[in-house]
């Protein structure tokens, strides 16, 4: 029988192949001019519309992708919480929902909404990132210090992305599609490594308290 840490850790592991999905759809838009990861959004991919300079054919498998690897991560956070009162857990169920939301309200279709429930993405996603960063820094210092340099990143980029994409006109001559992946997608290539390299659990705290102890 699987257990709740073995689910979490199974859920956080996936994580990195959202990557994958995301440039296998990219690589399938056509259009006027070529999908730009650079310059065009990911939300541009899950658009239903096609325009005379893009066109995301794959857009509804797009869609089911925000979905179904947000749900996930939400599963592998909820599984691998230390306790309810976890404020890194809450950030990660809250950005996960917000992140699946944003499959089910195309930005061409729903365009506000889709900003709605797009935006808490950028803000609790680098809180979560460091927050489980800090707890693992003791017990295993590089995924711990990797993960709040990332935090960081991921934070200063989703800063940069929302300014770009707020104040450029043509977004595809911009660099939001570059700042936008900045902010997202070290995201789920930490928890990638964070997955197999420790199990988030109540023990954690105690591993770390006895190495404090012993080497005081």
């Amino acid at each position: 029988m699987a257990t709740r840490e073995g689910i979490g850790r199974a859920c956080w592991s996936v994580q990195p192949l959202y990557v994958v999905a995301e440039l296998v759809v990219a690589a399938a838009a056509v259009g006027a001019s070529a999908y730009s990861l650079l310059g065009d959004t990911v939300s541009d991919l899950g658009a239903s519309a096609c325009t005379t300079s893009l066109c995301s054919p794959w857009h509804p498998a797009m869609n089911v992708v925000f979905i179904v690897f947000s749900l996930v991560r939400v599963v592998g956070a909820v599984a691998l919480r230390p306790s309810w009162r976890d404020v890194a857990t809450w950030a990660w169920v809250l950005s996960g929902l917000s992140a699946a939301a944003v499959g089910l309200a195309p930005v061409d279709r729903m365009p506000t909404a889709h900003v709605l429930v797009a935006t808490p993405v950028f803000v609790l996603q680098p809180l979560a990132l460091m927050l489980t960063a800090r707890r693992l820094a003791p017990t295993h210092p590089r995924v711990g210090r990797a993960g709040m340099v990332l935090a960081v990143v991921t934070a200063l980029a989703a800063v940069a992305f929302l300014l770009a994409a707020s104040g450029a006109p043509d977004p595809g001559t911009s660099l939001s599609g570059a700042l936008e992946r900045l902010a997202l997608w070290p995201v789920y290539l930490w928890l990638g490594l964070a997955a197999r390299s420790v199990t988030v659990g109540p023990h954690v705290c105690s591993r770390a308290g006895r190495a404090g102890r012993a080497g005081s």
